[in-house]
C-alpha cells in the first residue's frame, strides 16, 4: 500500500441524534488505514444536497449513532487498500453516494468512486456529481426524453432541476419550469416557460405556454405541494417522474394514473446503475455536457466545513440557489 500523507486527523461533522440543523456536530477524529477494498481520500470539496437534511431530520430514520453526515465529495486519493488496481495514490476522484462525506479525510469503498477529468475542478465535481448523475438517469433511463417532448419540471432553479431543465433543452425538448416565488423566475431564463407557483395558476399557465397541449412528462422533485395538481396536466400515455419530495411524499391518485395510462416512476438512482463501469460512463457523460456548456456557468456557493449547520438552515429555508458546497 503506497501512502503519500501520514496526517490522519480529520475534521468531521457527526450526528448523534436526528433533529434540526443544531444536531450537526463538528469534531476531530483519527482516520485509520484503508481495508482491502477501501481508499483513504483527502477531500477538497463536499457537496450539500437536500437529501442530507432528510437523513439529519428523521425523514429517513437512523438507528445507529454517531453517523457521518453527507453523501457526496471530491478529492485526491492518499492511499489504497491492497488488491485495488483501478485507483492509485494521487488520483483525482469524486463520489455521489457514500455516507460520511462531511469530512476533511475519510475512508470510502473504491466502487463508490469515479475518476475525475483533469478539466473538472474539485468544486465543480462536488456541485455536479450527485445532481448531474441524477439528471442523467432521469432524462435517459427513468424516462427517455425525445426531441419535441413537452416537459414540466418543478423546482427548476434547484440543483437537480436546473441541470435537468438545461440538459432536456439541449435534447430538443420543450421545457416549462416552476419556482416557488416570482423573484426566482429570472433564474429560468432560457426555458420555454417559467411559472411562479406563489402567484400563478399552474394549469392555466402550462396550457397557455403549450397552446393547449398537455405535457409528455412531469419531473417533480417537490412532492406533496405540487404532484397532485400536476398529474392532470399529463397527456394520455404520458409519464410522471417523482424524484424527490422536499414538501413530503404526495398522495398519488392511482385512479387518474390508471384512467389516463400514465406511467408513474419514483426512481432510486442507484438501482439504475448496473456496475462500476456503468457508473463511470454515466458520470463521464455529465462532465462532457458541462464542458460543452450545456449547463452554463456553475458557481457553487462555498462554506467552511465547520459551518454545515448554517448551510442546512439556508437550504431548508429556501435561501440557497444552485449548488452549495463545503470546503474542508
Amino acid at each position: 500500500m503506497k501512502q503519500i500523507n501520514d496526517n490522519k486527523i480529520s475534521g468531521v461533522i457527526k450526528i448523534y441524534s436526528q433533529g434540526g440543523p443544531e444536531v450537526l456536530v463538528y469534531e476531530e477524529e483519527f482516520v485509520g488505514d484503508p481495508a482491502a477494498n477501501q481508499i483513504l481520500l483527502k477531500q477538497e470539496a463536499i457537496g450539500v444536497n437536500f437529501v442530507d437534511t432528510m437523513f439529519r431530520n428523521g425523514t429517513f430514520p437512523i438507528t445507529k449513532f454517531p453517523m457521518g453526515a453527507g453523501v457526496e465529495a471530491s478529492g485526491i486519493i492518499e492511499s489504497v487498500g491492497k488488491d485495488i488496481t483501478h485507483f492509485k495514490a494521487g488520483d483525482r476522484v469524486a463520489y455521489h453516494h457514500a455516507m460520511g462525506a462531511y469530512a476533511e479525510r475519510r475512508l470510502v469503498y473504491a466502487d463508490n468512486l469515479v475518476h475525475l477529468p483533469d478539466e473538472i475542478s474539485f468544486e465543480i465535481a462536488a456541485a455536479l456529481q450527485a445532481k448531474g448523475l441524477t439528471a442523467n438517469v432521469l432524462l435517459k433511463i427513468a424516462y427517455q426524453v425525445k426531441k419535441g417532448d413537452i416537459l414540466l419540471v418543478h423546482a427548476a432553479a434547484g440543483g437537480v432541476g436546473s441541470l435537468l431543465s438545461k440538459w432536456a433543452k439541449s435534447l430538443g425538448a420543450m421545457v416549462i419550469g416552476t419556482v416557488g416565488s416570482e423573484t426566482k423566475k429570472k433564474q429560468l431564463a432560457g426555458l420555454d416557460g417559467a411559472i411562479a407557483l406563489d402567484t400563478e395558476n399552474l394549469a392555466e399557465r402550462v396550457l397557455q405556454i403549450t397552446g393547449g397541449q398537455k405535457i409528455d412528462a412531469l419531473y417533480d422533485g417537490v412532492g406533496a405541494a405540487t404532484f397532485g395538481k400536476s398529474i392532470e396536466l399529463i397527456k394520455h400515455g404520458g409519464t410522471a417522474v417523482l424524484f424527490g419530495y422536499a414538501s413530503g411524499f404526495p398522495n398519488v391518485n392511482q385512479t387518474i394514473l390508471d384512467q389516463n395510462h400514465i406511467s408513474f416512476v419514483s426512481p432510486d438512482v442507484g438501482r439504475y446503475i448496473q456496475s462500476h463501469q456503468h457508473l463511470e460512463i454515466l458520470s463521464s457523460e455529465v462532465y462532457k455536457e458541462y464542458l460543452k456548456g450545456t449547463f452554463g456557468e456553475i458557481n457553487p456557493t462555498r462554506f467552511p466545513l465547520a459551518e454545515a449547520e448554517e448551510v442546512h438552515r439556508k437550504l431548508e429555508n429556501r435561501k440557497t440557489t444552485g449548488a452549495s458546497i463545503l470546503i474542508p
